[in-house]
């Protein structure tokens, strides 16, 4: 989030609810044609999961009895899930409808809203906005087919941020209840626990003298209003007392799914999963040969605690920095745009150069930008939204784990770019030191991604 004499805003001409309503009725047309008929996968787990709550003929909280995954998306899930059932209507049908209510709601409203409270500018212009809801879509848009956790747990962050800045113990209460949600949905976001208390502390509060203490308080009994239940469910069914989910499943080598998958991220620099018949199997893996090479050096298992894992970091810095690096660019490369890959052997060159110009242009706005002008909130507000993209660095990348940083990404561009940033208005030199500059950054992308898609393990792949 930049400085407001950095991002000026345009008279918002179309209001942002007319926008967002439009932006509904694109994906409830599009979604239906976009070539799926089912739910599959994890996608599927969390449909039928939903109906844990239902026993013996009772609806509760209590009766959800999952151990691998939060009760709160399948507890959002329930009232369709009971429609379904007694409608005999396809499962994806209200699974497209709960996702085009979150596309709308995330790029029409919610990120824009938050960019325009956190960086104190004006309304954003139309155009500003579409641009953004834009490519969302076309870098995004099949995900919204599925009931994942990404999107849900990440708009329950960031509308946690945008109440956090409204004044009133009220609203602080319900960001903390947000922040709680996007950590259920999505324990990774627990990382950003600390950011966001601090924000909490540090953001105009109620004018009293036990102000700070009060919006603690107030951003605690939030949380505990949706952590409460996961207590319970904890309690009641494995016997463990934590607000926190589990994350254990009987199939896990180790009782931590991090910690196993830090061993695969060790042999894979990415994953993605197909459901197409072109690819001899439904999971892509695309391997790294200097992870593999080390795995074997050392002979690793599986890690029984994180500083058995520091120690190898420590190691081989050299080749962990350059993992980390190629881990990085794999989760921000989309060559899909959707988690469920109906043919992996097909051109996606289109959809890698737009991804890429995306990266160009928003690495311009910052260049530009006077980050050290930044105040603390707005740092805090980006250490919140990025600080859970790091952990997923050592694992088996796939794109959805740096979601905060391609919509970050998207927004700085669409955002953040300045008025005066147009062609006729540049000399000549300097259009053309930028045009040769994005030449030369979208051919050292294309090589890199080139590099890593020749790696798939039952049959490299190009992009072209």
């Amino acid at each position: 989030m930049k400085p407001a004499s950095l991002l000026p805003g345009s008279p918002a001409r179309i209001p942002y609810w007319r926008l967002t309503l439009l932006i509904l009725v694109v994906y409830l047309v599009y979604l239906p044609l976009s070539g799926y008929a089912m739910l599959y996968n994890d996608a599927l787990n969390y449909w039928f999961i939903s109906i844990f709550f239902h026993k013996d003929g009772h609806l509760s909280l209590l009766n959800f009895h999952d151990s691998f995954r939060g009760y709160l998306l399948p507890l959002l899930l329930l009232p369709m899930r009971i429609v379904q059932f007694y409608s005999g209507l396809p499962a994806i049908l209200f699974a497209r409808l709960f996702g085009a209510v979150l596309a709308a709601v995330g790029f029409g409203w919610l990120g824009p809203r938050l960019w325009q409270t956190v960086a104190q500018t004006g309304p954003l212009s139309w155009p500003r906005r579409a641009a953004f809801a834009a490519l969302g879509f076309a870098l995004w848009r099949d995900y919204f087919n599925f009931p994942l956790t990404d999107f849900p747990s990440l708009g329950a962050l960031l509308l946690g941020l945008l109440l956090l800045h409204r004044r009133g113990l009220w609203w602080t209460v319900l960001a903390g209840a947000c922040l709680a949600a996007a950590c259920n949905i999505r324990p990774s976001y627990l990382i950003a626990v600390p950011f966001f208390v601090a924000l909490a502390l540090v953001l105009p509060g109620p004018a009293r003298k036990w102000g700070r203490l009060a919006r603690g308080l107030a951003l605690v009994a939030g949380a505990a209003l949706v952590l409460g239940p996961q207590l319970l469910i904890n309690q009641r069914h494995f016997h463990q007392n934590t607000p926190l989910v589990l994350a254990q499943d009987e199939n896990l080598e180790t009782d931590n799914l991090y910690r196993e998958k830090l061993k695969w991220g060790l042999l894979h620099q990415k994953y993605e999963t197909r459901i197409g018949t072109d690819y001899p199997d439904r999971v892509m893996i695309f391997r790294d040969y200097a992870g593999e090479a080390l795995v074997r050096q050392e002979r690793i298992g599986w890690f029984d605690s994180y500083g058995s894992y520091l120690q190898l970091v420590l190691r081989h810095p050299a080749v962990f920095a350059r993992m980390y690096a190629w881990r990085l660019f794999n989760g921000l490369d989309i060559q899909y745009p959707t988690p469920y890959i109906k043919q992996v052997y097909v051109p996606t060159w289109g959809l890698a150069w737009l991804n890429y110009t995306v990266w160009f242009g928003a690495a311009l706005v910052l260049l530009r930008a006077r980050l050290r002008h930044l105040t603390l909130p707005q740092g805090l507000v980006l250490a919140v939204l990025l600080v859970p993209c790091v952990p997923m660095l050592p694992m088996s990348m796939e794109c959805r784990f740096l979601l905060p940083l391609h919509l970050l990404l998207y927004a700085v561009l669409c955002f953040g770019w300045p008025r005066a940033w147009h062609p006729a208005r540049l000399p000549r030199r300097q259009l053309v030191a930028v045009g040769v500059s994005f030449v030369a950054f979208v051919a050292l992308c294309f090589w890199a991604s080139a590099t890593a898609q020749a790696t798939l393990e039952l049959g490299p792949r190009t992009l072209w």
